[in-house]
């Protein structure tokens, strides 16, 4: 989700729905969004690598939590076996 950074005496870092921001772009009159988009265009975006982690490393992770059965971890491990991702 995009965020802004507003400074004033505190800063305050805010979540915009990505809808808003379309919205947004949209109110833009042309010239504006030629701007926008030739400033989008000069930045290069920064991708990395996806680093696969262990299916017990996920698993223990999100039974850390406490916020999931063992029904759902279960489920959980056997679809991420069955995954393009880890076969």
């Amino acid at each position: 989700m995009p965020h802004i950074t507003l400074k004033e005496t505190v800063t305050k870092r805010i979540e915009i729905p990505i809808e808003s921001v379309i919205e947004m772009v949209e109110s833009l009159n042309e010239e504006e969004r030629m701007e926008v988009l030739r400033r989008l265009q000069a930045r290069s975006l920064s991708l990395k690598t996806f680093k696969k982690d262990s299916i017990d490393n996920i698993l223990k992770n999100f039974a850390e939590t406490k916020l999931y059965e063992e029904d759902f971890l279960t489920d959980l491990k056997e679809g991420l076996k069955k995954s393009s991702l880890y076969k």
